[in-house]
């Protein structure tokens, strides 16, 4: 394990700041004109909660509680997250002042963030030796983490117009890495181009189409659930290769353990939300298409 650089030995060109990155992993238009889109985004953690107060994504998300710590330690101490700018203080939410890579102060910020990241893995480190749970040492490494989220949508527009607003300088209004979030998302959005779905069709992110030949058209949908519960398990980085996970048939093994859990425990839905067919008005936070979860949710009479 290569540990992080101490601050004596940081200048402004040992870390570069983290990419955040959007991809769209399904793009669907149904016969009467309504498009949803999968996306896998990367962003800081910090960025999470911004994310989530936008009720019109159907998400699921990589957890800190899935992850062993000393691979959350080991992405901490070689890829930390490294913001692009630092913002200047000032009085109010916005700022509008920031340090940068440019910047003749970029170095002693820099030694300053990743000061306090060497700190929090000397925190989980003792936390390991208390023997603590992950899912609480875990926390003390997320403002120095990426986080994966797979967003589906049917509506982008006020997001968009929330997000990407600027000042009359031009600064972004919105916290720096939601903004860049959002940037990446609405290019990713722009340059996909959606296939035709026909009624009675599936939208299903992950399944590949040598995949859909292979099998049914309800094993894909099942398929498509189990990839995006597996955000949990992406890296800190957002990392997977389609075809070198989990065989097909685990995948399927997944969907009916996420609507049948062993006894005690609820259903997982969520994941077969990002799973739909064209139908009019919609169903959930879509417009236009019918998630899959209402029909499980119908079919098995589990609560919302």
């Amino acid at each position: 394990m290569v540990a992080a650089p101490t601050p004596s030995d940081i200048t402004p060109t040992d870390v570069a700041p983290s990419a955040i990155t959007a991809e769209v992993v399904a793009d669907s238009v149904s016969p009467a004109g309504a498009r949803l889109t999968t996306m896998v985004v990367t962003v800081p953690r910090s960025a999470l909660a911004e994310l989530n107060t936008h009720r019109v994504f159907s998400r699921n998300s990589s957890s800190s509680r899935a992850v062993p710590i000393q691979r959350m330690i080991d992405y901490v101490s070689t890829t930390p997250y490294v913001p692009r700018a630092f913002s200047l203080h000032k009085p109010g939410m916005n700022a509008h002042e920031f340090v940068d890579v440019t910047s003749p102060r970029w170095g002693e910020v820099l030694q300053w963030w990743l000061a306090s990241a060497n700190q929090a893995l000397d925190s989980a480190r003792a936390g390991i030796a208390l023997g603590l749970h992950k899912q609480d040492v875990n926390r003390i490494l997320e403002p120095y983490l990426m986080h994966t989220i797979v967003v589906s949508s049917t509506t982008w527009e006020n997001f968009f117009e929330q997000r990407l607003a600027t000042d009359e300088q031009g600064q972004p209004l919105a916290y720096l890495p939601i903004y860049d979030g959002a940037l990446a998302m609405r290019d990713a959005l722009t340059a996909s181009t959606p296939r035709e779905v026909a009624e009675g069709g599936w939208h299903t992110p992950f399944v590949t189409d040598a995949e859909r030949e292979l099998i049914s058209a309800e094993d894909a949908r099942a398929v498509a659930a189990a990839r995006c519960a597996r955000v949990s398990y992406f890296t800190a980085t957002g990392d997977r290769v389609v075809g070198a996970g989990p065989s097909l048939e685990a995948d399927l093994a997944l969907s009916v353990r996420l609507i049948e859990p062993s006894p005690g425990t609820a259903p997982h839905m969520s994941p077969f939300e990002h799973v739909a067919t064209p139908d009019e008005p919609g169903t959930g936070n879509f417009r236009g298409w019918r998630q899959w979860r209402a029909e499980i949710e119908a079919r098995w009479q589990v609560d919302a």
